[in-house]
């Protein structure tokens, strides 16, 4: 079978293999299967693979050099991967990022020439970010790849003025100058990057700095190239002195947001029951389809919410409760789906959704009714423009709750048996016998949707006539069983049915499946397989005949496939593994994969690939608190502090608050067996955690607990990591001298160890404690020791906070020239790694600059971008700093109303129970409190007036 190959081009080069890092080593080999790879599938010859290898330097027998690196590269990737030619070497079935790269850029551009910018922008974002740094980094050593690279960076540059084209539609011109200017910076030549610096500038309301931005752009082209500026730059010029009303800004509607998933089959037969159930949704805020498992409720739901799209600028959020383990899991899954982190989720999730004309569809009530009664009730009585649509077997008992019973399809239920078989056999065109048929046997199965999609999935091995029969012999021995029989029913006996035509090993790997919960990646599967004897060409053949056969549905995020089964096939498989006697060992093995996971990552996370393995364990959530859950209930005391090293991953995933949770109750299930390394890194982070809450007395205790712990113990991870999280609850509670001293302590001790992360972890938080106490000195010591260990590691997660302090070293020594470079390049950084808060952050610091230069127009422009940025990463911390800072150029400026109500504001916000983010206490060391601020700014306004 093909290997799934992936390979990365678009900054470090990277090859994985079925999701696998793979190891391609030699500098020789990794370019040659970069040109393989940059031919997109075509025959490379064998002299221009030679020619852009070697160049002039020719080994003795080339050829033979060529085929030993072919032969090394398959073993490595694959024997199939690498076909040859005609005096050639093709790559075929890999993807290649460059290449999509390329595809997504052109799907950007034909958008952009239809009219359809929201599809463009959406493109155009994801062509830029399969971006990681320089192409072809590290393979660039001929004239070949030197040429290569540079083809591919200006297309780097292309993607990057289709995106400002494209956010300048958008109505972003204000957002828009900085990054400009810093594309500008490293491409001058451009013209259209001067135009659209221009046109942001005017939009703006800066005619005067787009015209000397005209200038600028003709003294630049004119000194370097001795150029004028062409026609394009000439035409902007006079509609600029015009005010020509052709170049104004004219926003077009945002794409809505939500998370609704693009549909993967057509919609048959329900028009009738979509117009009634958005009419109700236009009356009654709460609607809610019932039904019998398989009757199509949760389709019915999905194709109303996306009809009602345009009418829910705040969004449209399905919450799948199928995925919960039990009722605790019901507001978490809520939680995820709105990005909300907080200790009360509930509330924040309410918070969010106060003001926002919005559609939640609760989907699967049933499965944790209670649960879904009282977050229905808390959304309706707390957010008057919510409407919500709910789907469940059992009804909900919320007051103005009006149900619709779904009831199975009538006459268009021959169709959709017919529409499904054509894509289970290609080529099926049914004749008029074929559709009598069809409509019997969606008699036969009571018209229910799952149901009939059950059985046309069958029409690749049967007949029509077949099939028919066969569901008749099943409905008389159903018709056989006494009524109290717990079989019962079309559907269930389709199920049954489908399970039973398995044969040993597939059934086997859906009752791995079942226990997943959220999905399952092809790892996972094999992982657990291997626990049955079936190896990982054995499992892959398996989910794939498992997903022709309809039982299993896949879908792909980031190119990797994942798994999943609908919950009525869940529970029927469940309900047979729990009878069989295998349900604790199905769940045992599914939470021994995850706590390895846990195991790899306790690693990975402090290392180059933290951010790949972040987003892996995102995808994986559901499945961690899945294994957490068995932990508690077996009792498993080893798997419950293995998943409890997971705290790094909460940290860094900003799930602060769902993370003190889960380490919370991976301490409970613990035992006093579990090795007390683990047990002081669990603490250790509960510590963390409970500190940037500002809960400094439970991050004191366990930071006390986690350091008294340690010191039974010889490992310098353990001791190293009690100390500095303990150091900075320390710092953050205000014993200064003891945080100094602690903080120092954990710089030895990882010193010592040669631990780089360690190292610069440690040297960060005793950074942090030192500007609390205004030590520049010290700061600037340990700025310097985060940067050294970071890039040793290549750890970009600190070299931003690294970036941060160097520009509070330089505003406090009054170098300003070093601290606007310090907050430029963290906005460089920022967007590949996600940390929004840090490029809020250093806007605002940029600001800050201004409005000490006098320049209050780019003070504010500069705030106002640093507040959206900080309210798009739901920092709010930063989003108060934002306004304290907005509040003082309102006072320069002698608007004394404005500031008193931006300070008010600020005092109101620290005053309402709020989510905290990982790294606050960062914030808190080099800007101070917002709220101390905005008093001290109210005051001086008494003063004045």
């Amino acid at each position: 079978m093909q290997e799934l190959l992936e390979i990365r081009l678009l900054g470090p080069f990277e090859v994985s293999v079925r999701g696998t890092s793979a190891d391609v080593g030699g500098a020789k080999r990794q370019a040659l299967l970069a040109m393989l790879a940059l031919a997109e599938g075509r025959p490379v010859e064998v002299d221009a693979l030679v020619d852009a290898l070697w160049g002039e330097e020719l080994p003795a027998a080339p050829r033979n050099a060529l085929h030993h690196h072919i032969a090394r590269l398959r073993a490595a990737v694959g024997e199939g991967s690498i076909v040859g030619a005609a005096d050639g070497y093709a790559l075929k079935g890999a993807g290649v990022d460059a290449t999509r790269f390329a595809d997504l850029l052109a799907e950007a551009r034909a958008a952009l020439r239809d009219g359809d910018v929201p599809a463009a922008a959406d493109a155009v974002s994801g062509a830029l970010a399969l971006w990681r740094g320089p192409a072809l980094q590290g393979l660039t050593g001929t004239a070949w790849f030197a040429a290569e690279a540079r083809r591919l960076e200006t297309l780097h540059v292309d993607a990057l003025e289709e995106d400002f084209e494209i956010r300048l539609a958008l109505g972003e011109h204000r957002e828009l100058t900085p990054a400009l200017r810093s594309a500008l910076a490293a491409n001058p030549f451009r013209e259209r990057l001067w135009g659209q610096l221009m046109l942001a500038l005017y939009r703006s309301g800066r005619q005067a700095d787009a015209l000397e931005t005209y200038q600028e752009a003709r003294r630049v082209l004119a000194d370097e190239l001795g150029l004028e500026p062409g026609p394009e730059l000439r035409r902007l010029q006079e509609a600029i002195l015009a005010h020509d009303p052709s170049i104004a800004a004219v926003p077009v509607a945002r794409r809505r947001r939500g998370n609704l998933p693009a549909p993967s089959t057509s919609f048959v037969g329900r028009s009738d029951e979509l117009g009634r159930v958005s009419g109700l949704l236009h009356e009654h805020r709460l609607v809610t389809l019932t039904g019998p498992p398989g009757v199509g409720k949760s389709r019915l739901a999905i194709e109303t919410a996306r009809s009602l799209e345009r009418e829910c600028p705040g969004g449209i959020w399905l919450v799948d409760f199928a995925r919960a383990g039990g009722p605790d899991d019901a507001v978490r899954l809520l939680a995820n789906v709105l990005d909300v982190r907080a200790a009360d989720p509930l509330a924040r999730v309410a918070s969010r959704l106060r003001d926002a004309c919005a559609l939640v569809v609760l989907d699967g009530c049933e499965h944790v009714l209670e649960e879904a009664t009282r977050i229905a009730s808390t959304l309706l009585a707390e957010c008057p423009e919510l409407r919500i649509l709910a789907t469940s077997r059992e009804a909900l008992r919320v007051a103005g709750d009006v149900r619709i019973a779904v009831a199975p399809l009538g006459d268009a239920a021959a169709e959709l048996f017919l529409e499904r078989a054509r894509a289970a056999r290609p080529g099926f065109e049914p004749d008029a016998d074929a559709v009598a048929l069809a409509a019997e046997i969606a008699g036969r199965v009571d018209g229910l949707p799952l149901a009939i999609e059950l059985a046309a999935a069958r029409v690749n091995v049967l007949g029509l006539a077949e099939l028919l029969a066969i569901l008749e012999r099943r409905a008389a021995l159903l018709r056989d069983v006494p009524e109290s029989d717990p079989s019962r029913g079309a559907l269930q006996g389709l199920v049954e049915w489908s399970y039973d035509l398995l044969h040993g090993d597939e059934k086997t790997l859906l009752q791995q499946l079942a226990v997943h919960r959220g999905g399952a990646s092809l790892a996972s599967l094999a992982a657990v397989g291997e626990t049955h004897g079936l190896n990982e060409a054995t499992v892959t053949y398996l989910i794939s005949a498992l997903v022709d056969k309809s039982i299993v549905s896949a879908s792909f995020t980031g190119g990797i496939a994942r798994y999943d089964v609908l919950d009525t096939v869940r529970d029927y498989v469940l309900e047979r593994l729990a009878e069989s006697g295998g349900l604790a060992a199905a769940r045992a093995a599914h939470a021994g994969y995850f706590a390895g996971l846990a195991d790899e990552a306790r690693v990975e996370l402090r290392g180059p690939q933290w951010l790949r393995w972040q987003i892996r364990l995102e995808l994986e959530n559901d499945n961690l608190w899945a294994a957490l859950a068995f932990a508690q209930e077996a009792p498993d005391p080893a798997i419950a502090g293995r998943l409890g090293t997971l705290g790094w991953y909460f940290v860094l995933a900003e799930r602060i608050s769902e993370g003190r949770r889960f380490l919370e109750l991976a301490l409970a299930a613990g035992s006093d067996d579990t090795p007390a390394e683990l047990r002081v890194e669990l603490l250790a982070v509960l510590c963390y955690m409970a500190t940037e809450e500002l809960d400094l007395g439970a991050a004191l205790a366990a930071g006390e607990r986690a350091l008294a712990l340690a010191a039974t113990t010889e490992e310098p991870g353990a001791i190293g990591l009690a100390q500095l999280t303990l150091a900075n609850a320390l710092a953050q509670s205000g014993d200064a001298e003891r945080a100094d001293a602690t903080a120092q302590d954990a710089c030895a001790t990882y010193e010592a160890a040669g631990d780089a992360w360690g190292a610069a972890a440690s040297s960060l938080i005793r950074a942090v404690v030192a500007a609390h106490g205004g030590d520049v000195a010290t700061v600037a010591a340990m700025a310097a020791a985060v940067r050294r260990h970071a890039d040793a590691i290549d750890y970009d997660a600190f070299r931003l906070p690294e970036l941060l302090l160097e520009a509070w070293i330089a505003e406090r020594r009054q170098d300003d020239a070093a601290a606007v470079d310090a907050y430029r390049r963290t906005l460089e950084l920022a967007p590949r790694v996600g940390f929004g808060d840090h490029a809020a952050f250093a806007l605002a610091g940029l600001g800050a600059n201004a409005l000490a230069n006098g320049d209050l127009r780019e003070a504010e422009e500069l705030q106002r971008q640093a507040l959206a940025a900080a309210e798009a990463a739901e920092a709010s911390w930063v989003a108060a700093h934002a306004r304290v800072q907005l509040a003082r150029i309102a006072a320069a400026a002698g608007d004394l109303d404005a500031a008193e109500r931006l300070y008010g504001e600020v005092l109101e916000w620290s005053h309402v129970p709020r989510p905290h983010q990982a790294r606050e206490s960062l914030f808190r060391a080099l800007a101070g409190s917002p709220a101390a601020a905005a008093s001290l700014g109210l005051e001086e306004i008494a003063a004045r007036t």
